[in-house]
């Protein structure tokens, strides 16, 4: 009897951990595939920097890469970041959105102007906050796709930037997402 109890416990522990839940399927892409380029961005814009490791991010596993978008030769050479994350399942990409990414963005403040919604997005999240006073907004965008997080931010700079420019990457992003997540996984799916 004992034995049996130890064992249900066990069973319903490891549920928790998701040992008993199905992992991601192999996929016909690579994280590469999954950044943006040069035509979502503004025209004034150059892909700087990328793809590259983003080392250093509490999101990061063992696959994760990120484009960077900027100006040459400016203060601020860097004005927009993509990072992408893949997970081992889409149980544990949701857990790291809610319990890592969604505590660390309490800064962020929502912007009413912002219309669009993701119907890809398992889950999604958009906000800005303002660089130490100096009235450049800082606007972050990020979604969950099954075992992938997306996160998209964005120096929303006059002439440059706008939420309608952020808009159009977040599109651009979503139909990447949904055009790679609908190719065959070559596992029967």
């Amino acid at each position: 009897m004992l034995v049996m109890l130890l064992v249900t416990i066990g069973m319903l522990c490891c549920g928790r951990c998701g040992f008993w839940k199905p992992r991601a399927p192999q996929r016909p892409f690579t994280l590469k595939d999954l950044l943006l380029d040069q035509d979502a961005m503004p025209s004034a814009w150059e892909d700087t920097w990328g793809p590259f490791l983003p080392a250093g991010h509490d999101l990061c596993t063992t696959e994760c890469s990120a484009v960077q978008f900027g100006v040459a030769a400016q203060d601020l050479p860097i004005r927009a970041e993509q990072d992408v994350y893949r997970y081992l399942s889409t149980d544990i990409a949701q857990r790291i959105f809610e319990e890592v990414y969604l505590p660390q963005r309490k800064h962020l403040s929502s912007i009413s102007d912002r219309t669009y919604q993701s119907l890809i997005a398992n889950r999604q999240y958009f906000g800005c906050y303002d660089v130490e006073g100096r009235d450049t907004l800082i606007c972050e965008w990020a979604g969950q796709y099954e075992e992938y997080i997306v996160v998209l931010w964005c120096r929303m700079i006059s002439g440059e930037m706008s939420l309608a420019d952020m808009e159009r990457a977040v599109r651009a992003i979503d139909a990447r997402m949904e055009h790679y997540l609908n190719e065959p996984t070559g596992e029967g799916n």
